[in-house]
């Protein structure tokens, strides 16, 4: 290769990377919603902090944005507190104070908004609680998908991890973890032996936000079969009252009302393969007690008749709207 060859393409080399360069170091701009994360010590848990999220303008070289975009971990309004920071609390934080990893990139942000691009106080707020340890918490197993007799987790016992301040506000009944068994199949031996990620709330879906230790658990569950869903359509909502209360007065729904319901239960398979339409009865129950009500209606929620032991309702029944007039009066106006 000539010379002149070899001058031309290193010439080019060079022009096309300096053509990159520059592209890349060429200033641009852009919008977009980041998350706030507060990083503390170990025993620490932040919480409820807010905003949650903020709408940020910023403003840096093409290559750079391009590797923020690239990184969503560094994409976030971040804080790493030490623990003397963390002892006073409530927190309160300049919102700029949480980009300053942004500026090795040679990013800078322009502008700072709630999440909904409203205005904004330029501060972050949070509390902090600090983690205790809760020993010898109870395990729990709830199986769905099939009926169990009896089923165990080993351990039957772990230790928890929760924020002080939430643990105060949980009474001592709700100190277990709820190991979930999710069913999709009942094996022929009508056993199942299986790790179960352990649920993150104290005291059950309602409970408080914790770690488990050990976080798994070894769940065997007899069973006894699998569950079964079944609908019916079109029961007829009938009535059921004392004598004195159907002598003295009629019943009146609401104009247009369905006086029908469709039914759904589930239960274990060989008692809803021998459930039958006529077997289930659904019923409006007025008592003795029950009155007219001038002006409204009475509204109530019936109930089911017949269901055998273990099987329910999928889903409540609609609440039938009613009303009760004297059988020498009117009907009175709702």
């Amino acid at each position: 290769m000539s010379e002149r060859i070899r001058t031309f393409l290193a010439v080019a080399v060079l022009t096309v990377a300096v053509w990159v360069w520059a592209d890349l170091e060429q200033t641009r701009d852009g919008e977009d919603l980041v998350p706030v994360v507060i990083n503390g010590p170990a025993g620490f848990r932040i919480v409820d902090v807010n905003p949650k999220q903020l709408l940020v303008a910023f403003v840096g070289p093409k290559g750079e944005l391009q590797g923020l975009n690239a990184a969503p971990e560094e994409k976030v309004c971040r804080f790493n507190l030490t623990e003397a920071e963390l002892k006073s609390s409530p927190l309160v934080l300049p919102a700029r104070d949480g980009f300053r990893h942004w500026t090795a990139r040679r990013i800078s942000v322009t502008e700072i908004r709630d999440e909904h691009g409203g205005t904004f106080d330029g501060r972050i707020y949070a509390n902090v609680s600090r983690l205790v340890t809760v020993e010898k918490v109870r395990v729990v197993v709830q199986v769905t998908g099939a009926v169990a007799k009896a089923a165990t987790a080993d351990p039957h016992e772990v230790t928890a991890r929760v924020a002080e301040a939430d643990l105060d506000q949980l009474p001592k009944s709700k100190h277990f973890v709820v190991a979930p068994l999710d069913i999709d199949v009942v094996p022929e031996s009508l056993k199942v032996e299986q790790e179960v990620t352990l649920d993150r709330r104290l005291g059950g879906p309602d409970g408080i936000a914790a770690t488990f230790d050990p976080p798994t658990v070894k769940v065997s569950a007899p069973l006894e079969s699998a569950v079964t869903k079944k609908a019916w359509g079109r029961l007829p909502i009938l009535i059921s009252a004392p004598s004195e209360v159907l002598n003295r007065y009629r019943i009146v729904f609401q104009p247009e009302a369905e006086r029908w319901v469709e039914l759904e239960v589930e239960g274990p398979t060989p008692a809803i393969e021998r459930l039958k339409p006529q077997d289930v009865r659904v019923q409006l129950v007025l008592t003795a007690d029950d009155k007219p009500n001038p002006g409204s209606w009475l509204p109530r929620e019936p109930v089911a008749v017949g269901l055998p032991p273990g099987v329910k309702l999928v889903r409540p029944l609609p609440t039938v709207n009613f009303n009760l007039e004297r059988h020498n009066e009117k009907p009175p106006p709702p």
